[in-house]
């Protein structure tokens, strides 16, 4: 337990300031950090109300959105539910980024404690996982990525196995279980440890041969027979829709979210002694500050090294396995193709065998193989620093050692001040003019679905749901931002006419745009879509959209802070409507807080009215939207 306090108090210290004022803002850039909020709050949500996480209405509606197939957080999820339900939505996922750190840096200390014996020399070992640079650069925005502890779990029971002279079933049965965790954090944290056991497994079998199998063999069924069904559900979730099923990545994203060939000597932009300099390299090197940070330092690659040299003598095998596996993940991070210092070569890399297979495109990016490359790091380091606290004999030479040690692995990682986000205005930029301002939507809109301006683009689609989550939910998004989603979602977006001049507006479709036509349509679309509002955020093409909207609508919007608010009100013949099918029976229960979603008639009388203008003001409406685009 004590080990577990330091572990808390070391992920406190490197995400200050917020980690003391945790109500004040999210950990993390601006970005996939409200995304994975998201989730926490949706799993809460969903859970409370005797639903499955796994599926949403409140995104992309009115489909029935599969999440099985996105960053969904469910491991973290579960440990953030009671902080979801007694502190809200903020305070839960910062302490999830908190939390997350610090167990994985305690499992990753038992794993190494286990190794090397030495108590001193295995938390180094698990700060240098936990906390080091891969973990702490996804701590910016990848929730998911962070609650990597499974792995040093999975490790554990790996090993339980393979050192005993006759492992039981229920060995295996624990490695199993510790596999579903990783797949319950991120499923490409399953393929890792998959990958990284082939490794293991190599290794020993280069060392003991057909004894290996002879006394592994039962364990291993087990676990695979108890991953199997325990990830059954997810996985029927997962495929049981053909529809559901998306495309892998292309191979310029993956190329894209390739770690560099020198990646491991460069820190993370925001380093606290080093950032500065690691800003001045190529930012193809750091895709938006998160992805392609492989960074090791030389401390840890110091004691590395100092293992291999002289580790091998008390623990040859973990120095080997842990050699083997970091040299095979760190190929494996660098992608198809090497790249040096930004700059691609053209030159393939051994990972290119690999994303040969349309399959294997699913892990989109390469550079996350390094968190294995981590783990073998940090047991290599603590191997080789419980070897020099052995070589000395005084007590005050250890604690020296110690006192050095930690304070280089901290100068290595330190990232204070952590990067924070505005709980206010997702689209804020930092230092801006003027105060920050939240989209207040009125509680007469605060049903059915909302349309928001900019559709599908950072950080507009971010705001909608942090708009969404603030407000508990009370109403669907038409859009959304999550990992996959299906094809059949994205047609409906070119098939509905205000949809489509809406992205066209934003440049994403090159189609005409012309509100008096797309009028003709809006009755039907309104009913469709079940509309309560459209919101327009702040944004270059924000004026435009104004223009578009009070003629397509035949209405003023009403500035509501940092948007602008079309409320679609209802007549009264919809109301009345509404009231005879509230006293239906029906089928399911939709996700919108009080309301129903199939047959509302949310159409104001003024858009039928509008239909009737003349064509001099359709073309002139046309021409300046237009010529604003």
């Amino acid at each position: 337990m004590l080990m577990f306090v330091v572990c808390a108090l070391a992920a406190g210290i490197f995400t200050l300031p917020v980690s003391i004022s945790l109500r004040s803002a999210l950990l993390g850039y601006p970005g996939d950090n409200y995304q994975h909020a998201w989730f926490v709050w949706h799993f809460a949500k969903a859970i409370t109300a005797g639903r499955n996480p796994f599926y949403t209405h409140l995104l992309f509606y009115p489909h029935r959105i599969d999440l099985a197939w996105s960053t969904l957080d469910p491991l973290a999820g579960f440990f953030a539910l009671p902080l979801s339900l007694i502190a809200g939505p903020v305070v839960a996922y910062n302490l999830s980024i908190l939390l997350q750190l610090a167990v994985a840096a305690f499992f990753a200390r038992l794993l190494c404690l286990r190794i090397c014996r030495n108590e001193a020399a295995a938390l180094f070992g698990g700060i240098a996982f936990g906390l080091g640079p891969f973990l702490l650069s996804h701590a910016l925005g990848h929730l998911s990525l962070v609650t990597a502890f499974p792995i040093p779990l999975y490790v554990l029971a790996l090993d339980n196995i393979l050192r005993k002279e006759k492992p039981s079933w229920k060995d295996g049965m624990f490695a199993g279980l510790a596999l579903l965790l990783t797949a319950l954090a991120h499923y490409n944290y399953t393929v890792f440890c998959v990958m990284l056991t082939a490794v293991v497994l190599i290794v020993d079998f280069a060392m003991e041969r057909v004894a290996l199998i002879k006394r592994a063999w039962i364990p291993f069924g087990v676990a695979s027979l108890t991953f199997l069904a325990t990830f059954s559900p997810v996985l029927f979730m997962l495929l049981g829709d053909r529809a559901d099923i998306p495309g892998p990545r292309t191979v310029d994203h993956v190329l894209k979210y390739s770690a560099d060939v020198l990646g491991f000597l460069i820190p993370s932009w925001n380093n606290l002694l080093f950032g500065s300099f690691a800003r001045g390299f190529n930012p193809r090197i750091f895709v938006a500050g998160l992805e392609g940070t492989v960074y090791a330092g030389p401390v840890v690659l110091l004691l590395a090294a100092l293992a291999f040299w002289k580790g091998r003598r008390t623990q040859r095998r973990w120095v080997l396995r842990a050699t083997v596996a970091a040299a095979v993940f760190y190929l494996l991070s660098l992608g198809p193709e090497f790249r040096i210092l930004g700059r691609t070569t053209g030159i393939p890399a051994p990972a290119a065998l690999l994303y040969h297979f349309r399959w294997a495109r699913f892990v989109s990016a390469p550079a996350r193989f390094d968190v294995i490359v981590m783990l073998c790091l940090a047991i290599l380091s603590a191997i080789g620093l419980a070897w020099c606290f052995n070589r000395l004999q005084r007590r005050w030479q250890k604690v020296a050692l110690a006192i050095v040690a930690s304070a280089l692995l901290i100068a290595e990682s330190l990232t204070v001040p952590f990067p924070k986000s505005s709980i206010v205005d997702p689209a804020a930029t930092a230092g801006g003019a003027g105060p920050v301002q939240a989209c207040t939507l009125p509680a007469s809109a605060q049903h059915g679905a909302v349309l928001t301006f900019p559709l599908q683009q950072s950080p507009y689609i971010q705001k909608a749901m942090w708009m969404q989550v603030t407000d508990d939910g009370r109403f669907a998004l038409v859009d959304g931002y999550l990992s996959y989603v299906p094809p059949d979602v994205w047609r409906e977006f070119y098939d509905l006419p205000l949809l489509r001049s809406l992205m066209a507006l934003q440049g994403t479709y090159h189609t005409p745009i012309d509100p008096a036509a797309d009028r003709k349509s809006l009755p039907a679309t309104i009913r469709k879509l079940d509309l309560s509002a459209v919101v327009v955020f702040e944004s270059p093409q924000h004026g435009a959209a104004i223009r578009y909207l009070d003629a397509a609508l035949d209405r003023k919007g009403v500035n509501a802070g940092s948007c602008t608010i079309f409320e679609l009100r209802e007549s009264p013949a919809a109301v009345s409507s509404q009231s005879r099918i509230a006293n239906m029976p029906v089928q399911g229960e939709s996700e919108v807080s009080g309301e129903t979603s199939i047959g509302k008639e949310i159409l104001p009388g003024a858009i039928q009215l509008a239909a009737l203008r003349g064509k001099s003001r359709r073309r002139r409406v046309t021409s300046s939207l237009r010529s604003s685009n």
